[in-house]
C-alpha cells in the first residue's frame, strides 16, 4: 500500500480515478470536493461514508456468514456504540479474522489527520492530500479482504444479492448470535422485550 503522496488536489483525483471502479463509486463526489472546496470538506465526506461502509460490513458479514435476520441484525449493528478497537473487535468476530495490521496503520494514518482537523487543530495540506489517500487505500484493501472472507465489497454503491439464496435464522435466534458475535445496546433490550 503506502502509495505516494500526491502534491495537489490535481494528483488526488488521479489516485482517485486509478482506484478500483468500486471505491471510485462510493466516494464519488471526491474529485469536485478537491477541487472545488478546502480539503478538509472532503475528508469529513469520506469518513462518513467510510463509518457507513464499516457498518454495512458487520450487518453483511452478520447476515451472509451466520444467516442472521435482516431486520434483527441490522437493529443490533446500527445500536451498537462503535468505536475504533471495538470494531476491530467485532470485525474478527464476525469474520474469523483480525484486520491485517497494514490496513489498520493505513486508516490510523487517515484517523490521525481527521482528529487534528475536528478538534479544531491546524493540519497541512499535504497530510490532508494523504488522508485522503490513506482512505482510498484502505477501502479497496477491506474490499479485497472482505470479498476473500465473505465475497461481498463494502465500499461499493451495490450490495444487491451478497447474501444469495440461504435462509436466515429466526429473529429469536439472531438475537442470540448477535449477542455472541460482541454486539450489545439497544437492539438487545429490544429483543429481549418482544
Amino acid at each position: 500500500m503506502a502509495e505516494q503522496i500526491p502534491g495537489s488536489w490535481r494528483g488526488v483525483v488521479n489516485v482517485y480515478r486509478a482506484s478500483p471502479k468500486e471505491v471510485q463509486g462510493y466516494f464519488e463526489a471526491i474529485p469536485d470536493l478537491v477541487e472545488r472546496f478546502n480539503l478538509e470538506v472532503a475528508i469529513g465526506f469520506m469518513f462518513i461514508r467510510l463509518e457507513k461502509a464499516l457498518n454495512t460490513m458487520l450487518y453483511c458479514g452478520a447476515r451472509k456468514l451466520h444467516r442472521a435476520h435482516a431486520d434483527t441484525a441490522f437493529s443490533f449493528v446500527d445500536s451498537h456504540h462503535m468505536t475504533r478497537k471495538e470494531f476491530r473487535r467485532l470485525f474478527r468476530n464476525v469474520f474469523g479474522e483480525e484486520i491485517p495490521k497494514d490496513l489498520t496503520d493505513t486508516l490510523a494514518e487517515a484517523e490521525r489527520v481527521r482528529d487534528k482537523i475536528v478538534h479544531g487543530k491546524s493540519a497541512a495540506d499535504a497530510d490532508k492530500r494523504r488522508a485522503i489517500v490513506r482512505l482510498i487505500e484502505y477501502a479497496g484493501g477491506m474490499n479485497e479482504l472482505v470479498s476473500k472472507l465473505a465475497g461481498f465489497r463494502p465500499f461499493t454503491t451495490d450490495l444487491r444479492g451478497f447474501v444469495g439464496r440461504a435462509e436466515s435464522l429466526h429473529a429469536s435466534t439472531t438475537s442470540w448470535l448477535m449477542k455472541g458475535l460482541g454486539f450489545t445496546g439497544r437492539a438487545a433490550d429490544d429483543a429481549a422485550a418482544s
